[in-house]
């Protein structure tokens, strides 16, 4: 009979548990306790709810912790743990100064109704992580833990590949820097496999490989990849024919575009003739300038004037003139000398 008593008092006070906990948190939602990621080692750190969400890159978005307003509140806190191990706090209170470590553009904000709300103007990678927000007000506080990610836009495209030693082609589709990674199919679904990459900025690359066979009457094929960024699931189609596949060259690791029958023209043959071309003007041009010169050679030989004796120039007589008047004129002095002796 004890044991039935004992038994009905821990009821009784499990349910006044219940209801007190119930008649404190003074709101409308279900009260669920969830444990954050360090609950193992703090164990009184529980979260009310425990929300994942997903922002697009360069997006502008507002985080609520709460619905109340400012008249029954008493503080908004954030505590923000980026994946680098950054951390940053954020906090408005009612009667103390507000609070912002973060520094980078992240505020908290209020609506026209006077409701709290972490605004986030442009999201970008070093924002993902962990958001802890508290809130107090009257009789109660509300707690969330948000798991903040970031998604990327994926880049598609597509080649065609082929391996000589397996006598097939390879339609390769590949959405590559996305976040999360891109979901990839075929129309055709048969021998496709998958590889993915996780890239330095976190990011994932996809390459979808689907094997075609050599001989196939097939003109194109189209891959179909999936990723949150977008609404709808995009289509890339790659052309079988007309297009330069790649060779996979498995000894080196490498890849070199195959050229079709049809490439071989403008890739040999023309260049050849353009070749030849240019080595036929060069000769002759050679030729012909070769001839001119001996032709003009031999004309100037013809042209040139037979060499003559020189002739005394102006210049030379009249450096002559003084000293032929300098004898003239000592042998006039010299005759009249004579004369006057003969006398």
């Amino acid at each position: 009979m004890g044991w039935i008593v004992n038994l009905w008092t821990i009821l009784a006070f499990s349910n006044h548990f219940v209801w007190t906990n119930e008649t404190q948190s003074n709101t409308s939602l279900a009260f669920s306790v969830t444990p954050s990621s360090s609950a193992s080692t703090k164990s009184l750190d529980y979260f009310d709810e425990e929300k994942f969400v997903s922002i697009k890159l360069g997006e502008e978005i507002n985080l609520s912790c709460t619905n109340r307003t400012w008249s029954t509140m008493l503080f908004d806190t954030w505590e923000l743990k980026h994946t680098d191990e950054m951390k940053c706090r954020i906090a408005n209170s009612s009667s103390d100064p507000a609070v912002n470590t973060c520094n980078d553009g992240r505020i908290l904000i209020n609506t026209t109704e006077g409701r709290s709300q972490l605004h986030i103007p442009s999201f970008k990678y070093t924002y993902e992580g962990i958001y802890k927000c508290q809130t107090a007000f009257q009789h109660g506080s509300h707690k969330i833990l948000f798991n903040v990610s970031v998604i990327v836009q994926p880049e598609i495209s597509g080649r065609i590949e082929y391996s000589p030693n397996d006598n097939h082609s390879v339609a390769v589709c590949e959405a590559s820097s996305g976040k999360p990674k891109a979901s990839i199919s075929w129309t055709s679904d048969e021998n496709v496999t998958d590889k993915i990459t996780y890239n330095q900025n976190r990011t994932f690359t996809v390459e979808s490989r689907l094997i075609i066979p050599y001989n196939t009457s097939m003109e194109s094929v189209t891959c179909i990849v999936s990723h949150p960024y977008w609404n709808e699931s995009q289509t890339y189609t790659i052309s079988l024919k007309g297009t330069a596949p790649f060779i996979v060259d498995h000894h080196h690791k490498a890849l070199y575009r195959a050229q079709h029958p049809v490439n071989l023209i403008y890739w040999i043959v023309i260049p050849a003739c353009l070749l030849c071309v240019l080595l036929t003007i060069f000769v002759t041009y050679f030729v012909c300038i070769k001839k001119h010169l001996a032709d003009l050679r031999n004309c100037c030989k013809s042209t040139i004037p037979v060499a003559t004796a020189p002739t005394k120039t102006q210049q030379d007589v009249e450096e002559v003139e003084p000293y032929a008047s300098y004898v003239e004129r000592v042998n006039s002095i010299y005759n009249s000398s004579a004369e006057l002796c003969n006398v």
